[in-house]
């Protein structure tokens, strides 16, 4: 059942007649309420159905992850924005084998500096994994500005779909961060990307594939 928010000249929350109602980035919108059809779907709306549904279930693995570094898409929620960029630009293969292009994937969109020298450095033991890199490569007065930015870092394993989420690691100024891996990494091929978030959180890079590491004991 759905609400009327605030009298009747309020926004509405859920389903209310014929129309259904959500709170998006604090906006109330409201849209009508979807009929089901009757027709057998068309080919065409069952690949894009499957390919829908591998974008959905990667975003939910780094949702908090993207409804950050989307941000700045008023239109819909972060989650959102990434699936769309997801099945634009990192949706490949032929029907119906379809599958991620982890390196085209993107976390994060924003106008804060990049950091072009960042990389994975070759795993250390212990399952210890350090990313490095040059916080010289901005000038001394953008340091000022940025140097108190904070590295978010996102690590995936596609065979088992684990996932580790580091948000607001090391200060931009660090120049590396060290990461102690869980056990049950140990071994597998993992994806690994990073962008900077602002110290207040209203501002972020865009995000940088670094590659995959294997953490090693």
């Amino acid at each position: 059942m759905g609400k009327i928010l605030k009298g009747i000249v309020g926004g509405v929350s859920g389903t209310v007649g014929p129309v259904v109602g959500a709170i998006v980035r604090g906006i109330a919108t409201v849209r009508s309420k979807p009929k089901k059809s009757s027709k057998p779907p068309k080919e065409s709306q069952i690949l894009q159905r499957s390919k829908f549904g591998i974008a959905t279930k990667f975003i939910k693995s780094v949702k908090k992850i993207v409804n950050l570094g989307f941000q700045s898409v008023k239109t819909m929620t972060g989650s959102n924005a990434a699936v769309r960029d997801l099945l634009n630009n990192a949706m490949v293969g032929v029907a119906p084998n379809f599958e991620i292009d982890f390196p085209n994937v993107t976390l994060s969109k924003g106008d804060l500096p990049d950091a072009y020298t960042m990389r994975v450095m070759p795993p250390l033991p212990d399952l210890e994994v350090v990313i490095n890199w040059d916080p010289t490569e901005l000038s001394a007065d953008d340091m000022i500005t940025h140097g108190s930015d904070r590295i978010v870092i996102f690590m995936y394993d596609e065979t088992t779909r684990r996932s580790l989420s580091m948000m607001r690691a090391a200060a931009r100024s660090a120049g590396t961060y060290q990461i102690s891996m869980p056990v049950a990494f140990e071994g597998k091929t993992v994806h690994v990307w990073a962008f900077f978030v602002s110290d207040n959180g209203e501002m972020v890079s865009n995000s940088q594939y670094l590659g995959t590491m294997i953490p090693i004991l």
